[in-house]
């Protein structure tokens, strides 16, 4: 059984384009939003696979997940 999540302050939405770019920016707001101490943060990421590229320790294979603070979830567009 898994805990429920917290209430989050910020959710931050990344569609990947290219060159990492994009997942690099909203990464790093992501974790100066949470090292700052101004809220929980969730980061959604459409394209888990090139956002592992850059983040070590990050699964691509699950939707969810906790990295240095920061919830990630994949963003499944529809």
């Amino acid at each position: 059984m898994t805990s429920p999540l917290p209430r989050f302050d910020w959710d931050i939405f990344c569609c990947v384009v290219d060159n990492f770019g994009d997942i690099g920016v909203t990464w790093r707001l992501a974790r100066q939003l949470e090292q700052e101490g101004h809220g929980a943060v969730r980061l959604w990421v459409d394209d888990l696979a090139s956002f592992s590229r850059i983040c070590p320790g990050l699964n691509p294979a699950r939707d969810g997940q906790w990295i240095e603070g920061i919830h990630i979830q994949h963003w499944h567009k529809t």
